[in-house]
């Protein structure tokens, strides 16, 4: 924390500021937010060097906006998993962050562990954590020039009632509505404060709608949709960089005596910037930590796009030799957990295979019918939260398979029409051998169906994926074909 004195969420109503005024001439505070970091720690070294810039020109609080892992092997598979990149953050000055969904994805004691780490102050006024392990706050208040900034965080409720996820990754914790629980968090806190930041992973979407409620709130730095937003509505700015720390949005506030002259708002490119040489060692000291990682594997001969990933993990599940024989006829994965958007042309390491699966998931195989098939996928595209509103993963092709399959349309809603029936080239009156990953079963199937037709192997994506890439001596091929495609119906 830089030249800042926070101010206890609970204990203070009243502060003084830290630093002095400059007579009649106005000063700057910069705001810098980051959202959707995913783990890279290649890019941390330029963002350190921005944030210095700042430095060298006001008083600077740093934010995030939620998902800080989940993304890059050499932090989610640590020893200490998430930490390093917790101690980056550290070194680089963050003052306060939200929780992603991400966040929750390696259990509550990593993420206790995380939060424990930090040396800035983690936020999230809608998480109520049944274990001690994770403690986090609704908001807080820093006062600097004079000026008090209220900050509180919010964490989406997108999938009955909890972040997006694996229903197992919250069993710790209840979740209040984020939208609701946002408006009554800036309203208690705007009286308090001059200036009011929501730290949102609620994703763009979602952001428009607390807007709509006429919040207390002056800025909503947003997450979870990997969107470039830099706009004003109702007079409140609303901001979201894309994923990977490719671009920061910059609030500058000036000031004089110890009122606010002006609030503006930019976004500015990471990767052009020189590298700080301390994170650069500090992540090749990372990279040092799991050298496993860098173990080459295979080689691509050419491009494969996400949907090129998509289908290499699908056919990695397919041709696995599981123990009992068991040949897939139909495979499904889905499109959310396919983490990389590119396989580049050369060598693909080791952590490029986890890197496209930081969950660690796992295969499980039976048998289904085409009824049961068109059931999840009907459900899952239809899929709406307890508000009505469609949830991220929903209306579009979300179970990429190795089976082409249409998703017929209807008319209503107009403007994102539900699918009325799916088509698939199968014979109506048999069932199929298929196998899918546990998210898929543990989460989009019955789960009678699943105890009477489906079985974990305990083989894992990560494993798949890698005998599929040591099996083929000649580089891989892309396939960047989408095989599942949707259209209106007919009248």
């Amino acid at each position: 924390m830089r030249k800042l004195f926070i101010i206890s969420t609970f204990l203070l109503l009243f502060a003084t500021s830290c630093t002095t005024t400059k007579g009649d001439d106005s000063s700057h505070i910069y705001i810098i937010a980051t959202n959707d970091m995913h783990a890279n720690i290649y890019s941390m070294p330029q963002l350190a060097t921005l944030i210095d810039e700042y430095e060298q020109l006001g008083d600077v609080l740093v934010v995030d906006a939620g998902d800080r892992i989940s993304g890059n092997a050499f932090i989610d598979d640590n020893p200490r998993q998430g930490v390093p990149m917790i101690e980056l953050m550290n070194a680089m000055g963050y003052d306060a962050v939200t929780l992603g969904n991400h966040e929750f994805d390696k259990g509550s004691q990593t993420l206790g562990a995380m939060i424990d780490a930090a040396e800035f102050k983690t936020l999230c006024a809608n998480l109520h954590p049944l274990v001690e392990s994770v403690a986090v706050e609704p908001y807080t208040i820093f006062s600097v020039e004079g000026i008090r900034i209220g900050i509180a965080g919010v964490v989406d409720t997108d999938q009955d009632g909890h972040p997006l996820g694996s229903d197992a990754a919250y069993e710790d914790y209840r979740f209040t509505s984020d939208v609701e629980t946002a408006v009554a968090t800036c309203k208690e806190l705007a009286p308090q404060c001059d200036f009011v930041v929501l730290l949102s992973h609620m994703g763009d979407n979602v952001d428009s709608k607390f807007i709509a409620e006429e919040p207390e709130c002056d800025w909503v730095v947003g997450g979870h949709t990997h969107v470039d937003i830099n706009t004003t509505i109702n007079g409140i700015q609303l901001t979201q960089n894309p994923k990977n720390i490719a671009k920061v949005t910059i609030a500058d506030i000036e000031v004089r005596n110890g009122e606010i002259l002006s609030v503006s708002y930019t976004q500015q490119s990471v990767g052009d910037r020189a590298a700080r040489g301390d994170i650069v060692e500090m992540v090749a000291a990372i990279k040092r930590e799991s050298p496993e990682l860098s173990i080459v594997e295979g080689r691509a001969a050419d491009l494969f796009t996400q949907n090129g990933v998509a289908n290499f993990t699908i056919d990695a599940l397919a041709e696995y030799p599981y123990e009992d024989g068991f040949k897939p006829e139909v495979t499904f994965y889905h499109f959310g957990g396919v983490r990389l958007t590119s396989i580049l042309p050369g060598d693909i390491t080791r952590g490029d295979i986890f890197n496209n699966d930081p969950f660690v998931s796992t295969v499980y195989v039976g048998e289904l019918t085409p009824r049961q098939m068109r059931r999840f996928i009907l459900d899952k595209y239809n899929s709406y939260g307890e508000d009505g509103r469609h949830d991220k993963e929903s209306h579009y092709p979300y179970f990429r398979s190795d089976m082409a399959y249409e998703i017929v349309l209807g008319d209503s809603p107009a403007a994102m029409p539900d699918a009325v029936d799916v088509l698939l080239a199968l014979d109506e009156d048999r069932a199929y051998r298929v196998a899918m990953c546990n998210y898929i079963a543990d989460n989009y199937i019955d789960k009678a169906v699943v105890a009477k037709q489906l079985r974990p192997t305990g083989v894992t994506v990560r494993e798949a994926m890698l005998d599929y890439v040591r099996s083929h001596d000649e580089p891989l091929r892309a396939d960047n074909t989408v095989y599942q495609t949707e259209r209106k119906a007919q009248k």
